[in-house]
């Protein structure tokens, strides 16, 4: 059964420390792993992660570097099947808001709260404190050693048209075979930021183009024109 919450029962801080457990300890008797990232990634404010998605080890891997790179931990856009209530609510509580991209209409309550979550949102709408720490996958799914295709739909619901600047971070996962353990460098790009003038699909593509960068892939789809050139040319 999916969603079988009708409102996110809300992160639970133990489930998340123990998702981060098990990625230091991935780290530790899994992968030989190198971190890189900018010294500046410690700020307040909502921030959006868009991560490379290559196989699910990504998830406690990359919750373990955002508590590093970051300080602070996160929420996450899941796939719909980790909603399912056999997985006895481990994925809502690490802070999972699922989305289904086969029916995506049947998670617009979850992308909604998702923006609130991102911007810390009141009932009215009108943002509270500093905001939070949310991770996209972009592609959707995993892809191995290549890349598919960023989705726009779920980014342009979540970040919506912020009336101030959205910090944007990209995350890359380069793995790569060693001689005992997995050779595995996850690196984060600078602060980007997404602005309310700024046109969703193009700045996503040149989201993903980074992304594919850090990863040490192509990226191999077209720039999307901007909705907004073609308003105005029209």
């Amino acid at each position: 059964m999916l969603f079988y919450y009708k409102e996110h029962p809300g992160k639970k801080w133990f489930a998340s420390n123990l998702l981060a457990l098990l990625g230091k300890l991935a780290m530790v008797f899994l992968y030989r792993v190198k971190l890189i990232y900018p010294p500046d990634l410690k700020i307040n404010g909502p921030i959006l992660v868009l991560a490379k998605h290559s196989i699910e080890i990504d998830i406690p891997l990359g919750y373990y570097s955002m508590l590093v790179a970051l300080g602070r931990h996160a929420w996450c856009i899941m796939k719909a099947s980790l909603a399912r209530s056999r997985y006895l609510g481990f994925y809502w509580k690490i802070g999972g808001i699922p989305l289904d991209r086969e029916n995506p209409e049947k998670s617009k309550h979850m992308l909604v709260y998702a923006r609130k979550i991102l911007y810390n949102l009141d009932q009215s709408g009108l943002q509270e404190g500093n905001g939070n720490i949310v991770v996209l996958f972009p592609e959707e799914t995993t892809y191995w050693q290549t890349m598919g295709e960023g989705q726009t739909g779920g980014f342009r619901f979540i970040v919506g048209k912020p009336q101030k600047p959205l910090n944007v971070v990209c995350v890359g996962f380069r793995y790569t075979k060693g001689f005992i353990r997995t050779n595995l460098e996850i690196e984060f790009g600078p602060m980007r930021q997404f602005t309310k003038e700024d046109d969703h699909a193009v700045f996503l593509h040149e989201r993903m183009c980074e992304i594919a960068q850090l990863s040490n892939l192509d990226y191999p789809f077209p720039t999307p024109k901007s909705r907004a050139k073609t308003l105005v040319s029209a």
